[in-house]
């Protein structure tokens, strides 16, 4: 357990650890702005998200430092000297009136990283998607793939036997 004279130590956690969830609350929040952003295409909104996050992303560095700093004091105030001890070992060593507020944002700060993730997993598709049919419009339309013996025509590709007969056969 913890020395009573140290359960400070706790209320100073949850102070932090309530940062934290914010930080990545705001970080969950700007994901999603930046998804619709491409979506539809604002290029200024888009670059104004990105310079949101360049600037969340050191605080929530620094809020996450500061919770393991007050895990390390409190696993090296407590009888089984524990080095850094994870949140779930926080909780069991925590008084009862603070294991439940801790219990609470352990489960804010799952929820969070989750949809954070998620987030960049949507976006990482929309991106690399974007890219690769721009990718693949200027092969087409410049004839750079390699292949110049390929009639494009609105069900597909039909190879061709002539060299240099690449073009876009294209229907209204």
């Amino acid at each position: 357990m913890i020395n009573t004279e140290n359960t400070n130590y706790f209320q100073d956690l949850a102070a932090d650890l309530a940062q934290e969830v914010e930080l990545f609350q705001q970080l969950g929040e700007l994901l999603k702005a930046k998804q619709s952003s491409i979506i539809t295409g604002d290029v200024e909104l888009l670059q104004n998200i990105v310079h949101e996050e360049q600037r969340l992303i050191p605080k929530i560095r620094k809020a996450t430092k500061v919770r393991e700093l007050q895990a390390a004091a409190i696993g090296a105030s407590s009888t089984s000297r524990m080095p850094t001890p994870s949140l779930r070992e926080l909780i069991k060593l925590s008084p009862s009136r603070y294991s439940m507020q801790l219990i609470a944002y352990r489960e804010k700060l799952i929820i969070s990283l989750d949809q954070i993730a998620q987030a960049n997993r949507e976006n990482e598709f929309l991106l690399n998607s974007s890219v690769e049919l721009v990718r693949g419009l200027i092969q087409l339309l410049l004839g750079s793939d390699g292949n110049e013996n390929v009639h494009y025509s609105g069900q597909g590709k039909i190879a061709e036997d002539r060299i240099n007969q690449g073009h876009l056969d294209y229907q209204i």
